[in-house]
């Protein structure tokens, strides 16, 4: 479950899908000996209204997720609507 803003800076707190931006990310768990998938999981992320304006996130390996800030173009785009 989300509980608060994937911004490790931010302290804002998950309250509503409608406040901020949610990510997901599908996940393989494979098994170490043969690497076949042993199933697959849903990981959520979320970044609140203020640093969804700035902000996204990136996958990376496995489960991980990574805040990085919008080019400066899309940051402009992000503030006008």
């Amino acid at each position: 479950m989300v509980e608060r803003c994937a911004n490790p800076t931010c302290a804002a707190t998950f309250r509503r899908l409608g406040d901020g931006r949610l990510f997901v990310k599908e996940v393989h768990v494979e098994s170490a000996s043969d690497g076949k998938t042993l199933s697959r999981q849903l990981h959520y992320f979320w970044l609140c209204s203020s640093c969804c304006r700035t902000m996204t996130l990136t996958a990376e390996k496995g489960t991980e997720f990574r805040v990085v800030a919008l080019p400066a173009n899309a940051t402009a785009a992000r503030a006008a609507s």
